[in-house]
């Protein structure tokens, strides 16, 4: 039985997907074109206990998506709207709200599905010479790049190689997934500069 669809999208991951600073994403989410969603550790808010899969106000959290500038690493979620709910809840402990990362950050798949049909962006432009690439190399980079930086170098090549192929496995457009020799090749080079075995 084959894996279900991806159910959710790191802001990253549709910078890279679609070719945009992740500021844009975020900006959009912030216009409402989506919601953004995290998951949290227990939290009060009032005499209520919050926990799971919330929406957070992504307008108060621009600070970690500046256009021009360094961003900061992480903000404070001070408040949080529960699954059903209309109302907002302040986050009352921890007091000065709760630490959240950028990277903690959620858009549900089925809305950028939506988003990506309304605006046609899944369409490959019309090339004027050579074939449109089998798999899609530059987005998956952008990514690895956002990865290694976030999470650091993954311990071996092998590690390496099978994360850039469960990155195609969930993002590929048209659902082919590069043979993992063919990926190893071409991470080659570049997992000998991440070990320091080449100069960069």
């Amino acid at each position: 039985m084959p894996l279900p669809p991806i159910a959710f999208y790191s802001i990253y991951e549709l910078s890279a997907r679609w070719g945009c600073p992740p500021a844009d994403v975020a900006g959009w989410a912030a216009a409402g074109h989506f919601q953004v969603l995290a998951g949290i550790p227990p939290v009060s808010c009032g005499d209520e206990t919050v926990a799971g899969l919330v929406e957070v106000p992504i307008a108060e959290l621009m600070p970690m998506f500046r256009r021009y500038g360094p961003s900061d690493e992480l903000c404070r979620l001070k408040r949080v709207l529960p699954p059903g709910s209309k109302v907002w809840l302040k986050v009352t402990d921890p007091p000065d709200g709760l630490p959240i990362r950028s990277s903690d950050l959620l858009l549900a798949a089925h809305t950028v599905q939506q988003f990506e049909e309304e605006r046609d962006l899944m369409r490959r432009p019309a090339a004027n010479t050579g074939a449109a690439p089998r798999y899609e190399w530059d987005a998956m980079y952008a990514w690895l790049t956002w990865f290694v930086f976030e999470k650091g170098v993954p311990e071996s090549q092998t590690a390496l190689v099978a994360l850039v192929q469960e990155w195609f496995v969930q993002n590929s457009r048209s659902g082919e997934v590069p043979e993992e020799s063919t990926i190893r090749k071409r991470l080659a080079a570049l997992w000998r500069k991440l070990r320091g075995e080449e100069p960069v």
